[in-house]
């Protein structure tokens, strides 16, 4: 009997550390608007694929879209924050992003990430060049000419 009462004593208290984790881990969510980011990247995606795919009708979109919602986001994170973060580490993290500088990095962090983005984009393109020149010399072939803009009549 007493094996049976430490058995579920250890679990009772695993599953209420469980359920503190997880309401911990909502509030950082919430603290760092990760669930918003995540919709507002949705939407950004879905934009550029609807460019891609012209002949998808709107109403697909607007259904598409109304599944993504921010608590499902929530739902999605949860067991992943827990993964990799302990109780401690949540409590230290809510802490420093609702603190001023936490703030402002939540503030500034999609523009850090748009000018990264553009930055290394660029840099992969030049490096790219810069590779493609030196193989076409030490290979001795050409690479073949950009495409042209015009086609020819």
């Amino acid at each position: 009997m007493k094996k049976l009462i430490t058995v579920v004593s250890v679990f009772i208290g695993t599953l209420a550390f469980s359920q503190a984790s997880e309401a911990k881990i909502r509030e950082f969510i919430k603290v760092t608007e990760a669930d918003k980011v995540a919709i507002s990247s949705m939407q950004t995606y879905m934009e550029q694929f609807k460019k891609n795919a012209p002949s998808i009708p709107d109403a697909f979109w607007k259904e598409f879209a109304a599944e993504f919602t921010a608590e499902k986001m929530v739902e999605l994170y949860v067991p992943i924050y827990a993964k990799y973060y302990t109780e401690s580490d949540i409590d230290e993290l809510i802490k420093f992003y609702k603190s001023p500088v936490g703030r402002k990095t939540i503030s500034v962090m999609p523009a850090i990430l748009q000018e990264s983005m553009e930055a290394g984009g660029k840099l992969g393109r030049e490096v790219a060049e810069r590779v493609m020149e030196k193989m076409d010399k030490e290979e001795g072939h050409v690479s073949p000419p950009p495409p042209s803009s015009s086609k020819k009549k």
